[in-house]
């Protein structure tokens, strides 16, 4: 069986196409140094800004001490009494999160 002859200016854009897609292919956005070909090099990130604790709602009194309102709808009746994290109870300033929303509030 005799194999077809292909030119030669037609095999080596070809082969040349073809790895630069593996070139390509093969690089991830985590490589940041190199100045090689396919190399990407991401920006730096800016730090995250932290909203100032002034800027969150507060929640609202009960008749029960160790109960609060949620400002955030559906405005759900809290349990305070305990912070999951250290075990004491919550303080007033202190922040709270609503379980339903995922929404960060003050305590009156």
């Amino acid at each position: 069986m005799i194999s077809p002859r292909i030119p030669l200016r037609r095999c080596i854009p070809a082969g040349l196409a073809a790895v630069s897609l593996l070139i390509l292919c093969s690089c991830t956005e985590d490589q940041t140094q190199g100045t090689g070909i396919g190399t990407v090099q991401k920006k730096p990130a800016r730090p995250a800004q932290k909203p100032r604790p002034d800027s969150y709602k507060k929640g609202y009194k009960t008749e029960n001490p160790q109960q609060i309102i949620s400002p955030y709808p559906p405005h759900n009746l809290i349990d305070i009494s305990k912070n999951p994290k250290t075990g004491e109870p919550f303080r007033k300033g202190d922040f709270a999160k609503d379980p339903s929303n995922g929404q960060i509030f003050r305590i009156p």
